[in-house]
Protein backbone atom coordinates (compact mmCIF):
# COMPACT_ATOMS: atom_id res chain seq x y z
CA UNK A 1 0.00 0.00 0.00
CA UNK A 2 1.59 3.71 -0.53
CA UNK A 3 0.60 6.58 1.17
CA UNK A 4 0.53 10.29 -0.82
CA UNK A 5 1.35 13.45 0.23
CA UNK A 6 -0.97 15.41 -1.35
CA UNK A 7 20.89 33.92 -9.09
CA UNK A 8 19.74 34.55 -5.62
CA UNK A 9 19.25 38.34 -4.50
CA UNK A 10 19.75 38.53 -0.89
CA UNK A 11 22.21 40.76 0.41
CA UNK A 12 19.55 43.72 0.97
CA UNK A 13 17.35 41.59 2.91
CA UNK A 14 19.62 40.71 5.84
CA UNK A 15 19.56 43.78 7.77
CA UNK A 16 20.65 41.93 11.42
CA UNK A 17 20.01 39.00 13.66
CA UNK A 18 17.22 38.06 16.07
CA UNK A 19 16.03 35.75 18.53
CA UNK A 20 16.02 32.30 17.24
CA UNK A 21 13.18 30.02 18.50
CA UNK A 22 11.05 30.54 15.38
CA UNK A 23 10.87 27.03 13.87
CA UNK A 24 9.13 24.49 14.83
CA UNK A 25 7.78 20.70 13.70
CA UNK A 26 10.65 17.83 12.51
CA UNK A 27 14.02 19.21 12.47
CA UNK A 28 17.10 17.51 10.76
CA UNK A 29 20.37 17.34 12.07
CA UNK A 30 23.03 15.23 11.65
CA UNK A 31 24.03 13.07 8.41
CA UNK A 32 21.43 12.78 5.82
CA UNK A 33 20.14 9.18 5.20
CA UNK A 34 18.99 7.48 1.60
CA UNK A 35 17.10 10.51 1.14
CA UNK A 36 15.84 13.39 3.69
CA UNK A 37 12.79 15.43 1.62
CA UNK A 38 11.34 17.91 3.83
CA UNK A 39 8.57 20.20 3.27
CA UNK A 40 9.19 23.99 5.23
CA UNK A 41 5.68 26.55 5.61
CA UNK A 42 5.96 29.71 6.54
CA UNK A 43 3.38 33.13 6.77
CA UNK A 44 5.08 35.99 5.80
CA UNK A 45 3.58 39.57 5.53
CA UNK A 46 5.59 40.78 2.03
CA UNK A 47 4.70 43.90 -0.12
CA UNK A 48 4.17 43.55 -3.73
CA UNK A 49 5.82 46.28 -6.07
CA UNK A 50 4.84 46.55 -9.70
CA UNK A 51 6.28 49.03 -11.92
CA UNK A 52 5.29 49.58 -15.49
CA UNK A 53 8.15 49.83 -18.15
CA UNK A 54 6.13 51.88 -21.09
CA UNK A 55 7.33 55.34 -20.11
CA UNK A 56 6.79 57.73 -16.84
CA UNK A 57 2.78 57.93 -16.25
CA UNK A 58 2.59 61.34 -15.06
CA UNK A 59 4.84 63.01 -17.89
CA UNK A 60 3.09 65.62 -19.73
CA UNK A 61 3.90 66.08 -23.38
CA UNK A 62 4.81 70.12 -23.71
CA UNK A 63 2.67 69.62 -27.30
CA UNK A 64 0.39 72.21 -27.13
CA UNK A 65 -2.03 70.47 -29.37
CA UNK A 66 -2.33 67.00 -27.80
CA UNK A 67 -5.68 66.57 -26.71
CA UNK A 68 -4.86 64.10 -23.78
CA UNK A 69 -1.18 65.43 -23.12
CA UNK A 70 -0.44 62.18 -20.81
CA UNK A 71 0.85 60.07 -23.31
CA UNK A 72 1.73 57.63 -20.95
CA UNK A 73 -1.28 56.92 -18.40
CA UNK A 74 -3.78 55.21 -20.75
CA UNK A 75 -0.87 52.42 -21.22
CA UNK A 76 0.32 53.00 -17.39
CA UNK A 77 -3.30 51.99 -16.24
CA UNK A 78 -3.90 49.16 -18.89
CA UNK A 79 -0.94 47.07 -17.45
CA UNK A 80 -2.01 47.43 -14.06
CA UNK A 81 -5.45 45.95 -15.03
CA UNK A 82 -5.37 43.92 -17.72
CA UNK A 83 -1.43 42.20 -17.54
CA UNK A 84 -0.35 42.68 -14.14
CA UNK A 85 -2.63 41.06 -11.04
CA UNK A 86 -2.37 43.96 -8.81
CA UNK A 87 -3.10 42.87 -5.18
CA UNK A 88 -4.83 46.30 -3.95
CA UNK A 89 -6.91 47.57 -6.95
CA UNK A 90 -7.17 50.87 -4.85
CA UNK A 91 -3.63 51.31 -5.23
CA UNK A 92 -4.09 52.16 -9.55
CA UNK A 93 -4.16 55.25 -10.05
CA UNK A 94 -7.48 57.37 -11.45
CA UNK A 95 -5.90 60.31 -12.89
CA UNK A 96 -2.13 61.38 -14.29
CA UNK A 97 -2.08 64.10 -12.02
CA UNK A 98 -2.12 61.53 -8.74
CA UNK A 99 1.25 60.37 -9.90
CA UNK A 100 4.38 62.66 -9.27
CA UNK A 101 6.98 63.96 -12.13
CA UNK A 102 9.80 63.36 -11.87
CA UNK A 103 9.64 60.88 -8.84
CA UNK A 104 8.38 57.09 -8.21
CA UNK A 105 5.42 55.48 -9.13
CA UNK A 106 5.21 51.67 -8.26
CA UNK A 107 2.31 50.72 -7.37
CA UNK A 108 2.87 48.96 -4.15
CA UNK A 109 0.15 46.54 -2.15
CA UNK A 110 0.70 44.75 0.66
CA UNK A 111 -0.33 40.96 1.60
CA UNK A 112 0.66 38.16 3.89
CA UNK A 113 1.92 35.32 1.83
CA UNK A 114 1.68 31.52 2.85
CA UNK A 115 4.34 29.15 1.39
CA UNK A 116 5.52 25.41 1.23
CA UNK A 117 8.30 24.88 -0.51
CA UNK A 118 8.88 21.29 -0.83
CA UNK A 119 12.96 20.48 -0.94
CA UNK A 120 15.70 17.60 -0.66
CA UNK A 121 17.63 18.45 2.34
CA UNK A 122 20.49 15.98 1.47
CA UNK A 123 21.92 18.85 -0.84
CA UNK A 124 22.90 20.84 2.01
CA UNK A 125 25.87 17.90 2.57
CA UNK A 126 27.78 19.23 0.31
CA UNK A 127 28.10 22.92 1.10
CA UNK A 128 31.73 24.41 0.72
CA UNK A 129 32.63 25.82 3.92
CA UNK A 130 36.01 27.10 2.42
CA UNK A 131 33.63 29.11 -0.41
CA UNK A 132 33.30 32.57 1.12
CA UNK A 133 30.07 34.60 -0.60
CA UNK A 134 31.58 37.79 -1.29
CA UNK A 135 28.30 38.65 -2.73
CA UNK A 136 25.07 37.01 -4.36
CA UNK A 137 26.77 35.79 -7.57
CA UNK A 138 29.08 33.47 -5.28
CA UNK A 139 25.89 31.42 -4.42
CA UNK A 140 26.72 27.82 -4.64
CA UNK A 141 23.87 25.66 -6.46
CA UNK A 142 23.45 22.23 -4.75
CA UNK A 143 20.78 20.42 -6.38
CA UNK A 144 17.35 20.45 -8.11
CA UNK A 145 14.86 18.16 -7.76
CA UNK A 146 11.36 17.46 -9.24
CA UNK A 147 9.02 18.39 -6.34
CA UNK A 148 5.40 20.48 -6.22
CA UNK A 149 5.48 23.56 -4.08
CA UNK A 150 2.24 25.78 -3.63
CA UNK A 151 1.47 29.15 -2.32
CA UNK A 152 -1.25 31.57 -1.69
CA UNK A 153 -1.33 35.26 -0.88
CA UNK A 154 -4.14 36.93 1.07
CA UNK A 155 -5.16 40.41 1.69
CA UNK A 156 -7.75 41.70 3.81
CA UNK A 157 -9.15 38.45 4.52
CA UNK A 158 -9.18 37.60 0.85
CA UNK A 159 -7.28 35.47 -1.38
CA UNK A 160 -5.39 37.73 -3.84
CA UNK A 161 -3.37 35.04 -5.45
CA UNK A 162 -1.92 31.80 -5.74
CA UNK A 163 0.22 29.30 -7.44
CA UNK A 164 2.00 25.87 -7.80
CA UNK A 165 5.57 25.19 -8.85
CA UNK A 166 6.30 21.93 -10.14
CA UNK A 167 10.84 21.85 -8.68
CA UNK A 168 12.64 23.15 -6.33
CA UNK A 169 16.75 24.43 -6.54
CA UNK A 170 18.74 24.70 -3.52
CA UNK A 171 21.26 26.92 -3.05
CA UNK A 172 23.67 28.12 -0.31
CA UNK A 173 25.73 31.19 0.73
CA UNK A 174 28.32 30.85 3.10
CA UNK A 175 29.43 33.92 5.12
CA UNK A 176 27.73 36.04 3.47
CA UNK A 177 28.00 39.98 4.40
CA UNK A 178 24.60 40.99 5.41
CA UNK A 179 25.36 44.14 7.79
CA UNK A 180 26.29 47.63 7.69
CA UNK A 181 29.19 46.38 10.10
CA UNK A 182 30.24 43.47 8.67
CA UNK A 183 28.07 41.05 10.23
CA UNK A 184 27.56 37.78 8.34
CA UNK A 185 25.45 34.88 7.98
CA UNK A 186 25.28 31.70 6.44
CA UNK A 187 22.08 31.72 3.97
CA UNK A 188 20.20 28.64 2.06
CA UNK A 189 18.32 29.77 -0.42
CA UNK A 190 15.36 27.04 -1.65
CA UNK A 191 13.95 28.25 -5.20
CA UNK A 192 10.37 27.32 -6.00
CA UNK A 193 11.00 27.14 -9.97
CA UNK A 194 8.18 27.99 -12.30
CA UNK A 195 8.29 26.14 -16.19
CA UNK A 196 9.42 28.30 -18.61
CA UNK A 197 6.52 30.47 -19.90
CA UNK A 198 6.78 32.65 -23.02
CA UNK A 199 7.33 36.29 -22.44
CA UNK A 200 8.03 35.39 -19.05
CA UNK A 201 11.41 36.28 -16.86
CA UNK A 202 11.24 34.72 -12.95
CA UNK A 203 13.64 34.19 -10.78
CA UNK A 204 11.45 32.02 -8.95
CA UNK A 205 9.75 31.77 -5.46
CA UNK A 206 12.74 32.40 -3.06
CA UNK A 207 12.63 31.24 0.60
CA UNK A 208 16.06 32.66 2.41
CA UNK A 209 16.92 30.69 5.88
CA UNK A 210 19.82 32.62 7.57
CA UNK A 211 21.65 30.88 10.26
CA UNK A 212 24.69 32.35 11.68
CA UNK A 213 28.35 32.69 10.38
CA UNK A 214 29.21 29.32 11.96
CA UNK A 215 26.10 27.36 10.89
CA UNK A 216 27.35 26.05 7.76
CA UNK A 217 30.64 24.96 9.70
CA UNK A 218 29.19 23.32 12.63
CA UNK A 219 26.98 21.35 10.06
CA UNK A 220 30.30 20.07 7.80
CA UNK A 221 28.78 17.50 5.43
CA UNK A 222 25.87 17.01 7.31
CA UNK A 223 22.35 19.00 7.37
CA UNK A 224 22.04 22.13 9.00
CA UNK A 225 20.24 21.91 12.30
CA UNK A 226 17.08 24.06 11.09
CA UNK A 227 16.40 25.08 14.52
CA UNK A 228 19.50 27.36 14.03
CA UNK A 229 17.83 29.29 11.78
CA UNK A 230 17.69 32.97 12.97
CA UNK A 231 15.62 34.73 10.09
CA UNK A 232 13.98 34.24 7.12
CA UNK A 233 12.62 36.02 3.97
CA UNK A 234 10.42 35.88 0.46
CA UNK A 235 11.01 37.35 -2.95
CA UNK A 236 9.33 36.65 -6.35
CA UNK A 237 10.90 38.83 -9.42
CA UNK A 238 9.27 38.58 -12.35
CA UNK A 239 9.24 40.85 -15.37
CA UNK A 240 6.62 40.55 -18.43
CA UNK A 241 7.31 41.08 -22.14
CA UNK A 242 4.44 41.58 -24.90
CA UNK A 243 4.93 39.14 -28.17
CA UNK A 244 7.55 41.33 -29.57
CA UNK A 245 9.81 40.87 -26.59
CA UNK A 246 9.00 44.70 -24.91
CA UNK A 247 9.04 44.89 -21.58
CA UNK A 248 5.90 45.68 -19.92
CA UNK A 249 6.22 45.62 -15.91
CA UNK A 250 8.01 44.38 -13.33
CA UNK A 251 6.65 42.90 -10.22
CA UNK A 252 9.02 42.41 -7.00
CA UNK A 253 7.22 40.39 -4.05
CA UNK A 254 9.56 40.82 -1.16
CA UNK A 255 9.79 41.85 2.58
CA UNK A 256 12.88 42.13 5.49
CA UNK A 257 14.13 39.35 6.87
CA UNK A 258 12.73 38.77 10.10
CA UNK A 259 12.00 36.03 12.57
CA UNK A 260 8.61 34.69 11.17
CA UNK A 261 7.50 31.06 12.24
CA UNK A 262 8.81 28.43 10.19
CA UNK A 263 7.40 24.79 10.44
CA UNK A 264 9.40 21.48 8.87
CA UNK A 265 8.32 18.83 8.18
CA UNK A 266 10.16 15.18 7.12
CA UNK A 267 9.47 12.94 5.24
CA UNK A 268 12.52 10.43 5.34
CA UNK A 269 12.35 8.99 1.60
CA UNK A 270 9.19 10.26 0.69
CA UNK A 271 8.73 6.29 -0.76
CA UNK A 272 5.59 5.60 0.47
CA UNK A 273 6.11 2.70 2.55
CA UNK A 274 4.38 4.63 5.58
CA UNK A 275 2.26 7.35 6.81
CA UNK A 276 5.86 9.00 7.81
CA UNK A 277 7.14 8.29 4.67
CA UNK A 278 4.34 8.86 1.96
CA UNK A 279 5.01 9.69 -1.77
CA UNK A 280 4.64 13.33 -2.24
CA UNK A 281 3.57 14.62 -5.57
CA UNK A 282 5.93 14.91 -8.69
CA UNK A 283 3.70 17.07 -11.56
CA UNK A 284 0.61 19.22 -11.28
CA UNK A 285 -2.41 19.93 -14.00
CA UNK A 286 -5.32 21.38 -14.14
CA UNK A 287 -8.04 19.25 -12.96
CA UNK A 288 -11.76 19.76 -13.18
CA UNK A 289 -13.28 23.29 -11.73
CA UNK A 290 -10.55 24.90 -10.21
CA UNK A 291 -8.80 22.25 -8.75
CA UNK A 292 -5.30 21.30 -9.08
CA UNK A 293 -4.75 17.29 -10.24
CA UNK A 294 -1.59 16.38 -8.34
CA UNK A 295 0.27 13.40 -10.01
CA UNK A 296 2.03 10.36 -7.79
CA UNK A 297 4.08 7.83 -9.74
CA UNK A 298 2.94 4.15 -8.73
CA UNK A 299 4.98 2.44 -11.87
CA UNK A 300 6.87 0.74 -8.94
CA UNK A 301 4.09 -0.03 -6.26
CA UNK A 302 3.59 -3.77 -6.96
CA UNK A 303 1.04 -5.45 -4.39
CA UNK A 304 2.94 -3.28 -1.53
CA UNK A 305 0.81 -0.96 0.73
CA UNK A 306 1.46 2.26 -0.67
CA UNK A 307 0.75 5.56 1.32
CA UNK A 308 0.56 9.26 -0.16
CA UNK A 309 -0.40 12.39 0.66
CA UNK A 310 -2.15 14.98 -1.41
CA UNK A 311 -3.02 18.83 -0.51
CA UNK A 312 -6.13 18.46 0.76
CA UNK A 313 -9.85 19.92 0.73
CA UNK A 314 -13.24 18.80 1.69
CA UNK A 315 -13.03 15.51 -0.67
CA UNK A 316 -10.76 14.12 -3.11
CA UNK A 317 -11.43 12.27 -6.47
CA UNK A 318 -8.33 9.64 -7.29
CA UNK A 319 -7.71 7.74 -10.26
CA UNK A 320 -5.17 5.68 -11.80
CA UNK A 321 -4.03 6.07 -15.18
CA UNK A 322 -1.64 4.39 -17.51
CA UNK A 323 -2.64 0.51 -16.59
CA UNK A 324 -3.35 -1.49 -13.33
CA UNK A 325 -6.28 -1.19 -10.64
CA UNK A 326 -6.85 0.05 -7.31
CA UNK A 327 -7.67 -2.95 -5.14
CA UNK A 328 -8.07 -1.77 -1.94
CA UNK A 329 -8.12 1.88 -0.21
CA UNK A 330 -6.83 2.76 3.44
CA UNK A 331 -8.18 6.12 4.92
CA UNK A 332 -6.29 8.52 7.13
CA UNK A 333 -5.92 7.28 11.08
CA UNK A 334 -7.09 9.73 13.15
CA UNK A 335 -3.64 10.28 14.55
CA UNK A 336 -2.88 11.48 10.50
CA UNK A 337 -6.12 13.49 9.99
CA UNK A 338 -8.23 14.62 12.88
CA UNK A 339 -11.63 13.73 11.66
CA UNK A 340 -13.14 10.96 13.62
CA UNK A 341 -16.55 10.94 11.91
CA UNK A 342 -14.99 9.15 9.20
CA UNK A 343 -15.63 9.77 5.48
CA UNK A 344 -18.03 8.41 2.33
CA UNK A 345 -16.12 6.64 -0.52
CA UNK A 346 -17.67 6.81 -3.78
CA UNK A 347 -17.73 4.63 -6.70
CA UNK A 348 -18.21 5.51 -10.26
CA UNK A 349 -21.42 3.37 -10.17
CA UNK A 350 -23.07 5.30 -7.43
CA UNK A 351 -22.11 2.72 -5.03
CA UNK A 352 -20.97 4.27 -1.09
CA UNK A 353 -18.92 2.75 1.28
CA UNK A 354 -18.15 5.03 4.90
CA UNK A 355 -15.02 4.88 6.05
CA UNK A 356 -13.83 5.38 9.65
CA UNK A 357 -10.13 6.63 10.41
CA UNK A 358 -7.84 4.07 9.83
CA UNK A 359 -10.36 1.59 8.28
CA UNK A 360 -10.03 -0.49 4.65
CA UNK A 361 -11.74 -1.34 2.03
CA UNK A 362 -10.78 -4.34 -0.02
CA UNK A 363 -12.65 -3.37 -3.63
CA UNK A 364 -11.53 -7.19 -4.31
CA UNK A 365 -13.03 -8.67 -1.46
CA UNK A 366 -16.37 -6.80 -2.17
CA UNK A 367 -16.91 -7.45 -5.68
CA UNK A 368 -15.12 -4.82 -7.42
CA UNK A 369 -12.29 -5.90 -9.29
CA UNK A 370 -11.61 -2.87 -12.02
CA UNK A 371 -11.98 0.10 -9.86
CA UNK A 372 -9.43 2.65 -11.10
CA UNK A 373 -11.15 6.29 -10.08
CA UNK A 374 -13.64 6.77 -7.03
CA UNK A 375 -14.17 10.17 -4.71
CA UNK A 376 -13.51 10.43 -1.04
CA UNK A 377 -16.15 12.97 0.96
CA UNK A 378 -17.05 13.88 3.66
CA UNK A 379 -13.14 15.85 4.83
CA UNK A 380 -14.80 18.11 7.37
CA UNK A 381 -15.01 22.24 6.53
CA UNK A 382 -14.41 22.59 10.10
CA UNK A 383 -11.00 21.83 9.42
CA UNK A 384 -10.54 24.49 6.70
CA UNK A 385 -8.46 22.67 4.71
CA UNK A 386 -6.96 24.39 1.33
CA UNK A 387 -6.15 22.47 -1.26
CA UNK A 388 -3.15 24.44 -1.94
CA UNK A 389 -2.02 23.74 1.51
CA UNK A 390 0.43 21.45 2.67
CA UNK A 391 -1.72 19.77 5.15
CA UNK A 392 -1.41 15.72 5.68
CA UNK A 393 -3.97 13.71 4.43
CA UNK A 394 -2.25 10.42 4.48
CA UNK A 395 -4.46 7.78 2.44
CA UNK A 396 -3.15 3.84 1.62
CA UNK A 397 -3.77 2.18 -1.69
CA UNK A 398 -2.66 -1.46 -2.96
CA UNK A 399 -2.53 -2.02 -7.04
CA UNK A 400 -3.00 -4.56 -9.24
CA UNK A 401 -0.90 -4.87 -12.55
CA UNK A 402 0.84 -1.02 -12.69
CA UNK A 403 3.89 -1.02 -14.04
CA UNK A 404 5.53 1.52 -16.28
CA UNK A 405 3.25 4.92 -16.81
CA UNK A 406 1.28 4.18 -14.08
CA UNK A 407 0.11 7.47 -11.91
CA UNK A 408 -2.49 8.00 -9.53
CA UNK A 409 -3.81 11.18 -9.76
CA UNK A 410 -6.08 13.16 -7.12
CA UNK A 411 -8.26 16.32 -7.58
CA UNK A 412 -9.30 18.16 -5.00
CA UNK A 413 -12.76 18.29 -3.95
CA UNK A 414 -13.74 22.19 -2.61
CA UNK A 415 -16.00 24.49 -1.01
CA UNK A 416 -15.89 28.31 -1.61
CA UNK A 417 -16.24 29.66 1.41
CA UNK A 418 -15.88 33.50 -0.54
CA UNK A 419 -18.72 33.26 -2.93
CA UNK A 420 -17.98 36.85 -4.06
CA UNK A 421 -14.39 35.55 -4.77
CA UNK A 422 -14.36 32.70 -6.81
CA UNK A 423 -11.79 30.31 -7.18
CA UNK A 424 -9.05 30.83 -9.79
CA UNK A 425 -9.51 29.45 -13.20
CA UNK A 426 -8.09 26.05 -13.35
CA UNK A 427 -5.88 26.86 -16.30
CA UNK A 428 -5.24 30.06 -15.67
CA UNK A 429 -3.42 28.75 -12.10
CA UNK A 430 -2.20 26.02 -13.28
CA UNK A 431 -1.02 25.68 -17.40
CA UNK A 432 1.12 28.02 -19.04
CA UNK A 433 4.46 27.82 -16.41
CA UNK A 434 2.32 27.96 -13.20
CA UNK A 435 2.95 31.33 -13.08
CA UNK A 436 3.68 31.74 -9.43
CA UNK A 437 2.23 35.12 -7.37
CA UNK A 438 2.93 37.61 -9.24
CA UNK A 439 1.23 36.06 -12.38
CA UNK A 440 -0.96 33.42 -11.39
CA UNK A 441 -4.38 35.24 -9.34
CA UNK A 442 -8.18 35.22 -8.60
CA UNK A 443 -8.31 37.01 -12.20
CA UNK A 444 -7.19 34.60 -15.06
CA UNK A 445 -4.02 36.84 -17.14
CA UNK A 446 -4.39 37.74 -20.67
CA UNK A 447 -1.62 36.43 -22.95
CA UNK A 448 0.80 39.14 -24.13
Amino acid sequence: MIFFKGECQVKRFWVGCVAAGLVGGALAAGQAGAASIFQVTTTQAVTQDILTLRGHPGYRDPNPFLADPYIFFDEHVRILTQEADVWDPSQIPTSPTQIPFPGDYNVISSADVTGTWTFNADFLTGIDTGRIATDQDDAQFLGRTAAVSSFRARANGTDVGSGVTISTAVYALNDLVVGVGGERLDVIGIVAEEAPQAHIETDGIILFLGGADNWFETAAGSIPNFNDIVVSAIENREVLSDSNGDELFESLISNDAGAYPLRFSGFGAADGSSEQSPLLPDSVSAGPGSSPAFSFDVASAGTNLVFIDPEIAVGYTYELVGGGTVAAFQAPTLGAVNDPDGYTLVLPDGTTFNVLPGDMVDFVAEGYGNVTTFDIIGISEALMIDPLDATTFVAGFLFNGTGAGSNMLQTAIVVDTDAAVPLPPAVALLLAGLGGLGLVSRRGRRAA
